[in-house]
């Protein structure tokens, strides 16, 4: 059997491991909180590091979800990437969306980046969380 130290102390690592994955929400909004048709969710993939937004730095080690109201953000990568989405505050059409950078109210979308294929820079795209299909391209 297992002294009770030493089972304080396994729980103690096995919990802050579960608090550097990042599963932390940040709300773009101080309020009571709105239904998820009045919001977009966006989940930050592995590979996105620390994000900045509103002038707020969000650690990757820390948040792993933003919700945002409606809109215009422009997140930045502390790698030098940027995306910049608009969410209006009613539905909008899809392919709109895609061409505008619009993200549609009560969707859940993939915040992820890499490397563009065109420059070699840091790049960042959003894809929709159901399709995996880009839905906002910065690549």
């Amino acid at each position: 059997m297992m002294p009770k130290y030493a089972l304080i102390a396994l729980l103690g690592l096995l919990l802050s491991a579960c608090s550097e994955r990042g599963e932390n929400i940040y709300r773009t909004r101080v309020g009571p909180d709105r239904s998820n048709m009045a919001i977009v969710t966006l989940r930050l993939a592995e590979d996105v590091r620390d994000v900045t937004i509103r002038e707020s730095v969000l650690p990757r080690s820390e948040y792993g979800t933003i919700l945002l109201v409606p809109g215009q953000y422009t997140l930045y990568e502390h790698d030098g990437a940027n995306i910049g989405v608009n969410i209006r505050p009613m539905l909008v059409n899809v392919e709109k969306a895609r061409a505008n950078g619009e993200l549609i109210l009560g969707h859940t979308y993939v915040l992820r980046a890499g490397k563009s294929k065109e420059t070699g820079e840091r790049a960042l795209w959003i894809e929709d969380a159901r399709s995996d299909e880009v839905f906002v391209d910065r690549r």
